[in-house]
């Protein structure tokens, strides 16, 4: 199971930064405040969420699955033990 948990928890990562990519390009695609108040913000990420829901709710749910997934894998491989 530990190769299992490692491959689904790169996996997950990827998926995690594929999407986080895919939410800056949307916000860089709107204005450069936007991009890196995302990008150094807090709060600003989720605001930009809320306002933009259509063009960013794909990156989101790739972002949310990617961390599910490499959660999934840690608890598979027995990470955090």
């Amino acid at each position: 199971m530990n190769v299992l948990g490692d491959i689904l928890r790169w996996i997950g990562i990827m998926i995690y930064l594929f999407g986080e990519v895919r939410f800056l390009v949307v916000a860089y695609h709107r204005s450069l405040p936007w991009y890196f108040g995302c990008l150094f913000v807090p709060l600003a990420g989720p605001a930009f969420f809320l306002l933009n829901f259509r063009k960013t709710w794909w990156p989101t749910v790739l972002s949310t699955a990617g961390i599910l997934i490499a959660v999934v894998g840690c608890w598979l491989g027995g990470f955090g033990q």
